[in-house]
């Protein structure tokens, strides 16, 4: 939305809408300069405030005061002129409208372990889920070897993510790597690896990955400062996601559902 509050030519992302940033193109307007405001007082938002919103972002059972620090947190983007304002307005208003309808037929559970994630994918498809429905995303460490690290060139002009071979145990697998921005190596299988652009944004909406939602706009300190928040966390402590995009397939939500919930994952969608 507009920020006609602010002098320069802003334009204000409230926190509902962040991820909708991992939907933008490649080629998107990069604001001069970003900062955390607070939308009821348009004032800035203060570091503690700030590392609370990340830490629990996606965190299903907010207390009061977090959901009251969502609703009023936001992300104002300060451009050059008012051109590059509206442009990238449209643009975003696209980016939004194409994460919503990704989110309303996708559901994603959790998953102790990527075997596990895999057992179900399996039964799935044994269900009669199309292959290409289904994702799997866990920490890399258990594919590839240890001295990858993650890559660099999260700039302003960057894409959000990259794809890598993996090393031999991931291409073994049928697994590539995805590097996403704040986070790192991440394993990836199925329809995630469409491409290293749309895999950045269907792993963003899958895990809910705030980091790389800003990488584009944000220097490489920012982003490992503003990455963290409980969804990273899981991928960080060895548990896989598991998504379906159920627009691909016939089989009733619940059904899906209760089939992850049954085997040992947790929906978080």
């Amino acid at each position: 939305m507009p920020n006609s509050g602010h002098s320069e030519p802003s334009y204000v992302v409230k926190a509902d809408d962040l991820l909708a940033l991992n939907y933008l193109p490649e080629d998107h307007l990069v604001p001069s300069r970003i900062e955390w405001i607070n939308r009821a007082t348009d004032r800035i938002l203060s570091q503690s405030s700030l590392e609370q919103l990340l830490r629990t972002f996606h965190q299903a059972d907010a207390s009061p005061s977090v959901a009251q620090l969502r609703e009023t947190s936001a992300l104002r983007l300060i451009f050059p002129t008012d051109e590059a304002r509206g442009e990238f307005a449209r643009q975003f208003t696209k980016s939004c409208k194409i994460e919503r309808e990704e989110r309303e037929y996708r559901v994603t559970a959790i998953f102790p372990a990527w075997d596990k994630a895999q057992t179900v994918s399996d039964m799935l498809v044994q269900e009669g889920l199309p292959p290409d429905c289904i994702s799997i995303l866990s920490r890399a460490s258990s594919f590839v070897e240890p001295q990858l690290v993650r890559l660099p060139g999260y700039s302003k002009t960057t894409v959000l993510a990259t794809v890598t071979g993996g090393g031999l145990a991931g291409a073994a697998l049928g697994v590539a790597i995805l590097v996403i921005p704040g986070l790192g190596p991440v394993a990836a299988a199925g329809a995630v690896l469409a491409s290293a652009y749309s895999a950045a944004a269907a792993a963003s909406g899958i895990i809910g990955a705030t980091g790389a939602a800003m990488a584009t706009m944000l220097t490489d300190k920012d982003v490992d400062t503003y990455a963290e928040n409980q969804m990273e966390r899981h991928l960080q402590h060895g548990r896989s996601f598991l998504a379906v995009d159920t627009s691909k397939t016939a089989l009733p939500i619940p059904n899906i559902r209760r089939l992850l919930e049954l085997n040992g994952g947790r929906c978080i969608n």
